[in-house]
């Protein structure tokens, strides 16, 4: 059991000084912390053998002594000369300058490329144009969409629009003599456009025999 200390103070009231013969020496203070690991190597029976040293006295092999001249020289004479860049000498100064990329002589227009089109371009022209063979194709192979209808599909026509006819004829002879109000009078001009455009199409019904349709 720990017993507490009682009446401790908050330390000394002066710092006491040593004495001057007793100055930190060398390997007295505190030094770098010595690390530790708890790490541990097992050796097992199968690392190789530790080779042996040669015996005293003997030499090393000899190696086999390179001519560098000779090498030099044979590399030398198989290695081909850098080509000389043409130039031009421009001012009485001697300034001089390389005659590629200079100017004075026509690169671009002797390229084997010039005036060819562009790859990208070729392609979407190549592109475009089977494109416009499939829509022509199509064209041409797609059935016609006019069809004649039959003489009982016309006679059906011509019934049913002769019987909206009277239906809105009777309509308009229902409406009041007197039309004093707007909407009177727009539903009177609403009828009377309805029964011409019934009469146009009964007549031009009656006047064809054939009749073609479209269908979209």
């Amino acid at each position: 059991m720990k017993i507490p200390q009682l009446c401790r103070t908050f330390g000394y009231a002066e710092v006491p000084v040593r004495k001057p013969d007793q100055f930190l020496k060398k390997g007295q203070g505190i030094g770098q912390p010595i690390k530790t690991s708890d790490h541990k190597c097992f050796v097992s029976g199968n690392l190789p053998p530790v080779p042996k040293r040669p015996p005293p006295g003997s030499k090393e092999p000899e190696r086999p002594k390179v001519n560098f001249k000779v090498v030099n020289i044979r590399k030398a004479i198989k290695e081909k000369g850098r080509p000389v860049q043409p130039r031009l000498v421009d001012t009485r100064d001697g300034h001089i300058k390389k005659i590629k990329g200079s100017g004075e002589v026509p690169e671009y227009c002797l390229r084997p490329d010039f005036g060819q089109m562009p790859a990208y371009l070729v392609r979407r022209n190549r592109r475009i144009y089977k494109e416009r063979e499939r829509i022509r194709t199509a064209e041409e192979n797609r059935e016609s969409l006019c069809k004649l209808i039959s003489q009982e599909e016309r006679q059906k026509l011509l019934t049913d629009l002769k019987t909206n006819w009277q239906l809105l004829q009777k309509s308009f002879l229902q409406l009041p003599m007197l039309t004093d109000t707007i909407p009177k009078i727009n539903k009177k001009v609403k009828l009377e456009q309805e029964l011409k455009q019934l009469e146009k199409d009964i007549a031009l019904v009656e006047d064809n025999p054939y009749i073609y349709i479209f269908e979209s």
